[in-house]
């Protein structure tokens, strides 16, 4: 088997070597408790200090607005629990840290809307405004979806929930590293995840806006401002800060870079072979392709991809070994058949185009000989 190629950057990405050296120094330095006084912890606190300057300038808001979680679930689960109880509207191709979330606070009484989005993929401003009632205590949305890559048409939406005095929470996993952030109107979170921008695993970040009152989601010491107890991951922020610095060095000419090898990989597939539909009709990620394959089974050809070296991904979960069709585009309307056959490819910036033309090619062969297999042609 040739190199493996790696087209799941939508679920993690490799780490820069740039952020292991950064966090590398940390680690075998002798710092100490960034809590304490001495001049070892002191100089741990510097550190963390430093990193969170860093973030706030990459994310063009204040330092202060920032905390640092263990990644997107927790910095979700920390707006979603932490804010006022009402009604929430949100969005039915949600990840799953915001929809498992809402389903729990639905069982504890807090009503939930989730709006259609149809083939499209993202929702339509009329069907937020229309979900939006006089009780509405937050709006939560994936500002880009992980599967499909489809984009929410955030301005408007924001403008919206500012217009009806509603914070509105953005999921912006897979919005970071790939689409510029946008100034929005009105009181707006983010959450984020390093290990999605060639950082570490296990350290997130949320923008608070000022003058929203969160309650925190982990109690304990006074660290970063009584919002979110527990020792700082000194060596993660300092990775998640690099990873934020080396992303900005030439973001717009990676972003189209990666949109041109995606728009390639399209290109050849569809060109070569019959049957092949893009799910998701909206704006996309420049870096994100989900496929459905007519007549193949998506799991089989997963498989098949992998024992060649090409890694991507199936959105659907696996439950006692029975494969369930994507819940993101089922919402989406598509057939059990089409989802079943579909897969997402994702690059990075470091994705080459000799890896992206390599994989075309393998997927098309595969195809062809799957459907020769089932005596369908290509």
């Amino acid at each position: 088997m040739s190199e493996r190629i790696y087209l799941d950057n939508n679920a993690t990405t490799f780490c820069d070597a740039r952020v292991v050296e950064e966090m590398c120094k940390v680690l075998s330095s002798n710092m100490g408790n960034s809590s304490s006084v001495h001049a070892m912890g002191q100089e741990a606190k510097a550190c963390l200090l430093e990193a969170q300057r860093t973030a706030g300038a990459v994310l063009d808001v204040s330092p202060n607005s920032l905390i640092f979680t263990s990644g997107g679930t927790e910095g979700i689960n920390y707006c979603l629990r932490g804010l006022p109880r009402g009604h929430v509207v949100t969005s039915c191709v949600e990840h799953s840290a915001v929809d498992a979330t809402l389903s729990v606070l639905e069982g504890q009484g807090v009503a939930v809307t989730r709006v259609a989005v149809g083939e499209v993929g993202a929702p339509h401003l009329d069907e937020i405004a229309r979900a939006i009632r006089p009780e509405t205590a937050f709006l939560v949305l994936i500002a880009a979806n992980n599967e499909t890559g489809v984009l929410s048409d955030l301005e408007p939406i924001a403008k919206l929930a500012a217009e009806r005095g509603i914070p509105l929470v953005l999921d912006g996993v897979s919005w970071l590293g790939k689409e510029p952030i946008p100034k929005l109107p009105g009181k707006v979170f983010w959450c984020f995840s390093a290990h999605k921008i060639h950082g570490p695993t296990g350290v997130g970040i949320v923008v608070v806006p000022a003058g929203v009152k969160v309650e925190p989601l982990m109690t304990g010491g006074p660290q970063q401002q009584g919002r979110r107890g527990g020792t700082e991951n000194v060596a993660g922020i300092v990775g998640f800060a690099t990873a934020l610095s080396v992303m900005q060095q030439d973001f717009e000419s990676e972003r189209e870079r990666v949109r041109a090898l995606r728009d390639r990989f399209e290109s050849h597939i569809c060109g070569s072979l019959d049957g092949i539909r893009v799910n998701g009709s909206g704006k996309r990620l420049g870096n994100t392709s989900n496929l459905a394959f007519d007549g193949v089974d998506g799991e089989t050809l997963l498989y098949v991809l992998d024992r060649e070296g090409i890694a991507a991904s199936m959105g659907s979960a696996c439950n006692s070994g029975a494969v369930e069709p994507s819940r993101v585009l089922m919402q989406m309307g598509y057939s059990r058949e089409r989802v079943l056959s579909s897969l997402r490819f994702s690059l990075s910036r470091l994705t080459t185009q000799s890896e992206i033309d390599r994989a075309s090619e393998i997927i098309v062969e595969q195809v062809i000989r799957f459907r020769a297999k089932q005596g369908l042609k290509s």
